[in-house]
């Protein structure tokens, strides 16, 4: 199969763990949180997540953090349990969080953040952390950083940092992180785009008149249903529809009914598409990419291929990233300190060279260095021709050796990553609106326009609750 075919069936497979998932004694899911403070002669530092990750990463940090910190018992508060599974078995990384389940975490933060209570450190992704920023209920970083004297805030990817929390004060650290991108295996003569003016109209046109023009029954984009392509679309053009300061929104202009209309005639006439065969043939003009696996992000650099910036209507300007794991410390702990401490060694090299770690770029730009050299579990750079067991650190009787990594591989790479970027500022309830509205529509049941509307009104009074 071609080099980039293994990426895509990456991130849909069932992958191997051995993380125990079944929560412990200490480990909690939803109810109270054990109390911060000093308990039994430990330090007690509460850590609420969604949902612990599949691989155990955060486990694994936990362990190795207390293994060196006996005065200091972490608590990790899951509110929503993964799968009970038996060591060896596999577990479905494109599961995801329902709607419900991530409302309920929402709400119970929201509660305790706004109450003053809660945990110590709070994972942020799937809450709209915007709107606590100038509350004053995150903890200031860049002061603790600045304070650390064993802490070397040049280690990370400061350009990652500094898109989390907008330029501003450092209150938001992703841990890990992927870089969103379009490509095209189209040469310069064929496709020409200006990376840093294009809308997705100049892609949906541009990529219309190529698939007609040219031979091979290619398709604009495949591998994306129509729902989940609306929302990459607002959430990219977040500043056209929505407006936060002002609590205003723009569904009802027209302008997105009419995208509605079109996207529907170009799936009706196969020219855009939610399965991945023309992807995996490479008979696309444009392919939506996730950079999450440094040696992935690596083999698309040196394919040849052309690479841009996902199109955008918006003020922002360059990589855009996003990440399923940023952490903040909440401003009204009693141990801010401890903390402090605990999430700075999440961004060590020590832990962000974990084999837990599999799917993101380190936020450490050694760990990160480390996985493209074959110092991470399965982050072997796959050979041109190489199988899925190569790419993932495996076996296979008839795959070649993976491809040597350069220090010039390293360089380019991180390059390419190091580049100033944005992260969207927007509220995930926003565009779930959007994608669950939306789906009427294409179901047939429901005009473009009634959607338009219905989504403005129910936007307008979540922003206006």
């Amino acid at each position: 199969m071609r080099k980039w075919t293994w990426m895509i069936i990456l991130l849909v497979m069932a992958v191997a763990t051995t993380a125990c998932s079944s929560a412990n004694d200490k480990n909690e899911v939803g109810g109270e949180n054990k109390a911060s403070g000093s308990t039994g002669g430990k330090t007690v530092v509460t850590i609420a997540v969604v949902q612990r990750d599949p691989g155990g990463w955060l486990e694994q940090a936990e362990a190795a953090y207390e293994s060196k910190n006996p005065d200091v018992d972490i608590v990790i508060k899951e509110y929503v349990a993964l799968p009970e599974r038996s060591t060896g078995t596999t577990i479905d990384l494109t599961a995801g969080v329902s709607p419900a389940d991530l409302e309920k975490y929402r709400n119970a933060i929201n509660t305790d953040l706004m109450s003053g209570k809660g945990a110590d450190i709070v994972s942020v992704s799937d809450l709209d952390y915007e709107k606590y920023k100038d509350k004053g209920v995150f903890a200031d970083l860049g002061a603790f950083m600045e304070k650390d004297p064993e802490f070397d805030p040049t280690n990370l990817f400061g350009n990652v940092m500094d898109a989390a929390n907008g330029g501003g004060k450092k209150v938001i650290a992703p841990i890990w992180f992927g870089v969103h991108n379009m490509s095209s295996a189209l040469s310069p003569e064929q496709l020409e785009v200006d990376g840093e003016r294009w809308t997705w109209d100049d892609l949906l046109h541009k990529g219309e008149q190529l698939a007609k023009d040219l031979p091979g029954d290619l398709e604009i984009m495949g591998g994306v249903a129509p729902t989940k392509l609306v929302r990459m679309i607002v959430m990219s053009d977040y500043d056209k529809y929505i407006n936060l300061e002002e609590k205003k929104v723009s569904f009802d202009t027209g302008e997105f009914a009419g995208l509605l209309n079109q996207l529907k005639e170009l799936y009706g006439t196969g020219l855009l598409s939610d399965n991945y065969v023309k992807t995996m043939e490479n008979k696309v003009i444009f392919r939506d990419e996730t950079f999450t696996l440094p040696m992935v992000a690596l083999e698309s650099l040196k394919s040849g291929r052309q690479i841009w910036n996902q199109p955008s209507s918006n003020k922002h300007a360059g990589l855009r990233f996003s990440s399923t794991m940023m952490l903040a410390i909440n401003a009204k702990s009693k141990v801010t300190a401890e903390a402090w401490k605990f999430l700075s060694y999440l961004l060590s090299e020590e832990a962000q060279s974990s084999p837990g770690m599999f799917l993101w770029f380190p936020m450490n730009k050694a760990a990160t260095a480390g996985k493209l050299k074959g110092n991470g579990a399965g982050m072997m750079m796959a050979s041109p021709e190489g199988d899925m067991s190569s790419a993932m650190g495996g076996t296979s009787d008839n795959a070649p050796a993976p491809a040597e990594v350069t220090a010039q591989d390293v360089e380019r790479l991180m390059a390419f990553i190091g580049q100033a970027g944005y992260f969207h500022g927007s509220d995930p309830r926003l565009l779930d609106i959007v994608e669950t509205e939306t789906a009427a529509f294409f179901t047939g049941e429901k005009s473009a326009e009634s959607v338009a509307k219905l989504i403005q009104n129910r936007a307008k009074t979540y922003l206006n609750e």
